[in-house]
């Protein structure tokens, strides 16, 4: 059965001999569950996320100037941004990336207004695609606008694995700087994302939610899922602690701060023998909880995650999947 905060709380004044200071102990019981539960992926707090991935704006053409920001949308494609309630024409545009077909370069949008015209935070250059003269426009030009960047759940401190469900493939995940180095440009939107990397938090976002990159955009509207452990939250004083973890775990950890306390008291009013009294039992509490650590990341699993390793047999394969992944495997398919 689980145990309340209160509980606890009641219990660390009770056992330190203290007089007053319940609600105040039972913030220590929070900060010790929010400290413990930062050591480890604890798997209470591990979830389920989904993704929608919306399919790039592609209908019509648009004409561009080289050196200019200005990209007007023709009546097809703008028709095709109206229809789309997903982004939301106009203001849902501002910040998604445009880049015309036979180009390599993605551009991200700054304003999008009610007739067609869209401005990029920086004007369109010469790529190694182009090879106009500055100041000339080119009409007719197919294109791609897509999101590239996409919000996780908020409470997503660590991340997992991202899965594209209809091909039955997990994507890799690298860091930003790898993506960078490798594949500079991203000048693929094709069938189904293939890399995902984590870009940063968005501080203009309500809860400051990270921020992933996938690589390449797929074509059409998919789904992703992806797993994530949220941030931990304070614990109140009616609220129950997970069953998994053990309350003495948290009474440990709420009984450092309690003798901290207890001890500054003293310092305050001059009992020097008594702080330092109630420091040293501080420090032996600290020893205590760090000492049950280990015990409360082993008793969250009710498996070990090598107990349950799937394995591929059984499995549906990804629908490109080819078992020759080295020479030496192209040298046993030829019958040598």
């Amino acid at each position: 059965m689980a145990t309340q905060v209160s509980e606890i709380a009641r219990t660390v004044v009770a056992n330190l001999g203290l007089d007053s200071g319940y609600e105040l102990s039972a913030q220590w019981v929070s900060q010790a569950y929010r400290e413990l539960t930062a050591r480890a992926k604890f798997r209470h707090l591990r979830q389920f996320g989904e993704l929608y991935l919306a399919a790039p704006i592609q209908a019509g053409t648009c004409a561009i100037t080289i050196d200019s920001p200005s990209v007007q949308l023709d009546a097809t494609a703008l028709l095709a941004c109206q229809n789309d309630q997903f982004l939301g024409w106009p203001d849902g545009f501002t910040g998604l990336w445009f880049r015309p077909q036979t180009a390599t370069v993605w551009y991200r949008i700054a304003e999008a207004s009610a007739s067609g015209l869209i401005t990029l935070e920086t004007p369109l250059a010469q790529d190694n695609n182009w090879l106009f003269l500055s100041g000339n426009t080119q009409g007719g030009l197919p294109f791609f606008i897509t999101q590239r960047y996409l919000q996780l759940n908020p409470k997503a401190r660590q991340l997992g694995v991202f899965i594209c469900d209809f091909m039955y493939r997990p994507l890799s995940i690298v860091s930003e700087d790898e993506l960078n180095m490798f594949w500079s440009n991203r000048p693929w939107v094709w069938n189904y994302p293939q890399w995902v990397a984590e870009l940063n938090s968005n501080k203009n976002a309500t809860g400051y939610p990270k921020q992933v990159e996938l690589a390449p955009w797929p074509l059409q509207s998919c789904t992703l899922h992806y797993t994530y452990w949220e941030t931990p939250q304070g614990l109140g004083w009616d609220d129950f602690v997970p069953p998994t973890i053990d309350p003495d775990i948290l009474r440990s950890g709420a009984s450092v701060q309690a003798c901290s306390n207890a001890s500054g008291k003293a310092i305050r009013m001059g009992k020097l023998e008594e702080a330092a009294f109630w420091l040293n039992r501080s420090n032996q509490f600290k020893t205590e909880f760090e000492g049950k650590v280990s015990r409360a990341i082993r008793n969250d699993r009710g498996a070990e995650d090598l107990a349950f390793k799937l394995q591929r047999h059984g499995w549906r394969p990804p629908l490109d999947w080819d078992p020759i992944t080295s020479a030496f495997d192209q040298f046993i398919a030829r019958g040598y």
